[in-house]
């Protein structure tokens, strides 16, 4: 497998609806998050998605942390030959939905591109919208989910338990237990969206 393919890179796998997933660094929170939900996405609509990560602030060449692969292993996923990506314009511009790590990441976003603030989402926001936006059953995955970003920015609320909620811890530099709470945030976040996707693809999504 090349890096290109291992990073979701659109050059390589052009076809199908495109999210991103933006982190600090890009070697914690976002390559674990974007190959979870690549991951759970398969599984659901194989080749209806394609999804990349990126970081605001990488080291070129760098892999994604020892502890994060650890964690992908344990879901069966692999992250070994992973290196980061810059995050540029052109990315935000061909993405359909951008999912960030955390609030200040989504202030970046929108300042290199003020046109994605509406398909611009933390990942655990974007989760708590999902339950509230009934899913188009007869459409395609990517039909579905482009209705989905149109009427997501309409369902943005403050979090329950402060703005924090929105965000996923990140656990550079930081003990195991940060890890293994991001994981534990991430992982949350990405089965609401799986269900949601199962709900689109039901014979009934009203049950």
């Amino acid at each position: 497998m090349t890096n290109a393919a291992v990073n979701g890179d659109w050059a390589v796998m052009p076809t199908g609806f495109r999210i991103l997933v933006v982190g600090l660094s890009n070697i914690c929170r976002s390559p674990l998050a974007a190959r979870m939900l690549q991951h759970e996405l398969d599984t659901e609509a194989p080749g209806e998605f394609t999804v990349r990560s990126a970081g605001t602030q990488v080291t070129p060449g760098h892999p994604a942390a020892v502890e994060v692969l650890r964690l992908a292993s344990r879901r069966g996923i692999r992250l070994h030959g992973f290196v980061v990506s810059q995050l540029d314009e052109a990315m935000i511009s061909e993405a359909d939905l951008i999912l960030v790590m955390d609030r200040a990441l989504r202030r970046q976003v929108v300042k290199v591109s003020p046109r994605a603030l509406r398909t611009t989402f933390t990942l655990r926001e974007f989760a708590r919208i999902l339950p509230t936006v009934r899913p188009e059953q007869l459409a395609t995955p990517t039909g579905r989910w482009q209705s989905l970003v149109a009427l997501a920015p309409r369902y943005r609320t403050p979090p329950p338990g402060g703005a924090a909620d929105d965000d996923v811890i990140d656990p550079h530099d930081r003990p195991t237990r940060a890890y293994e709470r991001m994981n534990t945030q991430i992982v949350s976040a990405i089965d609401v969206i799986r269900e949601w996707e199962v709900r689109g693809c039901a014979p009934d999504s009203r049950q």
